[in-house]
């Protein structure tokens, strides 16, 4: 773990280079572009947190962050499947599949090229509670099972491959391509509303906050507290004066090795104001001590010195106030919110076996002929 002061750290240092990335083809996002952003943004989301220490907001940085282990794992698997050929992969990949496993954890339900990969692990006995195996120098022997370790990953490679060419496999991986896609279908359907002159506003305040909870409190947060709080967060836009702003929102549960279950939210808010970083603080800590009555924390992603990070090595600023004709903010906001749609493609929490982990308010329905432009009806929906 390192902890920074947050005003003095970037943290898109490890993110994937956009530059060649086109705007006007968003809608065709290619998956090799897409993948890594994905996985940098959840990679975020879940390693890194913001905390206040000695009166000063500071950042702290949890093991894992910037690993690319995930993305690393579903080019392996492409590869393998592509059939490149195993010297071809072992001088690409050889040396990784040590780090691979480290990061492995029970609490994930894996995309489906990274699924197979570890469950080719686990019947190979290599990985586990007691694991102590360790890929060697690639001519080198492995004592107990008497085979050299090439022999060992080339084993691995066709363990690999056997999985992914289940029918089993290829119903998983259509199931989620299609779940992601329908999410995707969904959040632009919403921007697009919420933009529109029949439907919407012509200006928003777009405010992303990631909502956990203090490191002493997280043992204790279970699927239906988190739910709880969440209901309890959307809920106070009826009668909160600061909350009542939220006219429309995207919200996914994650989970994080260390930073726990969380909460991110994409919000739609009035733009009364422009003063999006204080009003996304005011409502972290509204989380913090209304909601979870003093047991939340927040990440700001508002904040100023984070925002000039995204113009400068992301795809755009998608967050703060947003004119209906501001095309490039419109762009980034898009890619944030199919970016979030998408998560779940790459990477889900096993509790999501039992509760619904991502979701949206209601696409505003066209207003009567003759109405002034303003907000439908935007009625929470807890999907």
């Amino acid at each position: 773990m390192f902890i920074s002061d947050e005003h003095d750290t970037n943290f898109n240092h490890h993110r994937y280079s956009c530059d060649d990335y086109i705007l006007g083809t968003m809608y065709e996002i290619n998956e090799n572009r897409e993948a890594p952003e994905v996985i940098a943004r959840l990679d975020e989301r879940m390693n890194l947190e913001q905390t206040d220490m000695d009166g000063k907001r500071m950042t702290i940085i949890h093991k894992g962050y910037a690993s690319r282990h995930l993305f690393e794992i579903e080019n392996f698997v492409k590869d393998i499947v592509h059939s490149e050929g195993q010297h071809i992969l072992g001088k690409k990949y050889y040396r990784q599949v040590n780090n691979w496993l480290d990061y492995y954890s029970e609490i994930y339900r894996y995309s489906t090229r990274v699924e197979a990969f570890y469950d080719a692990c686990k019947s190979m006995g290599l990985i586990g509670s007691k694991r102590s195996f360790e890929f060697s120098l690639f001519d080198a022997m492995e004592i107990s099972a008497g085979i050299s370790y090439m022999d060992l990953f080339n084993k691995l490679i066709e363990q690999v491959y056997a999985c992914c060419q289940g029918r089993e496999f290829k119903e998983r991986e259509r199931l989620r391509k299609a779940n992601a896609e329908r999410n995707k279908k969904n959040v632009l359907a919403l921007e697009e509303a919420m933009f529109s002159e029949e439907t919407g506003r012509s200006r928003w305040i777009i405010l992303s906050l990631t909502l956990r909870y203090k490191p002493s409190y997280r043992r204790w947060i279970t699927p239906d507290i988190i739910q709880q709080h969440r209901d309890r967060f959307f809920a106070a836009r009826r009668f909160n004066e600061l909350m009542s702003g939220i006219k429309n929102y995207v919200w996914t549960i994650e989970q994080g090795e260390d930073t726990g279950l969380h909460l991110h939210v994409i919000l739609f808010y009035s733009a009364d104001s422009n003063h999006d970083e204080y009003i996304a603080m005011q409502i972290g800590k509204y989380w913090e001590n209304i909601v979870t009555e003093g047991k939340g924390d927040y990440w700001n992603s508002n904040g100023g010195k984070l925002k000039k990070g995204y113009a400068e090595k992301g795809h755009g600023v998608g967050v703060g106030q947003i004119n209906w004709n501001d095309l490039a903010k419109r762009d980034a906001l898009r890619i944030n919110l199919v970016y979030l749609a998408k998560t779940e493609q790459y990477l889900m929490i096993k509790v999501a076996n039992s509760i619904h982990t991502f979701g949206t308010g209601q696409v505003p329905k066209k207003a009567k002929s003759g109405r002034p432009r303003g907000l439908a009806n935007c009625e929470t929906i807890i999907a």
